[in-house]
């Protein structure tokens, strides 16, 4: 079963805490304490919430869809703003929410979703969009891809 485009991200977001809360449940032998984690908690989630804000602002501003199951719908190559500096700010940014959960469930199991998501939202969503944007796009998509990283 090909899961390209299937699970939309929030979704993916949701399993991965649900891991995680698994994770620590299962796991408690691995909890840590980390004094300084409620400003570090808190710098994640505003730093992903602007970044988000930022990102889907940026498409609003090309008049593009951010939709991730439709990059068929694309009308440009978004290449300004937080986009000169990642291709995938958005999903950075669910990326740093799942940081922030970890560093708030204290348990050092919590941490190896994040790769798992990485790993999951690269091969099932990214890579797909990519190649819609390279068929839709190809000079100019090629010439991105090849300015501004995946990830950062």
């Amino acid at each position: 079963m090909n899961l390209a485009l299937k699970v939309i991200p929030p979704v993916q977001l949701v399993i991965c805490a649900g891991l995680m809360l698994s994770l620590r449940y299962y796991f408690p032998q691995y909890n840590f304490y980390l004094t300084f984690s409620s400003p570090l908690i808190i710098f994640l989630i505003a730093t992903a919430s602007i970044i988000s804000a930022i990102a889907l602002f940026d498409f609003h501003k090309h008049n593009t869809t951010f939709h991730p199951h439709t990059p068929e719908k694309t009308s440009t190559v978004v290449d300004t703003g937080i986009y000169a500096y990642s291709r995938n700010p958005m999903y950075l940014a669910l990326v740093l929410v799942l940081l922030a959960l970890a560093f708030y469930l204290k348990n050092v199991t919590c941490f190896a979703v994040m790769p798992l998501f990485i790993w999951y939202i690269t091969r099932y969503q990214i890579k797909p969009e990519e190649v819609m944007l390279d068929k839709l796009f190809p000079i100019d998509y090629q010439a991105y891809s090849q300015k501004v990283r995946r990830w950062l």
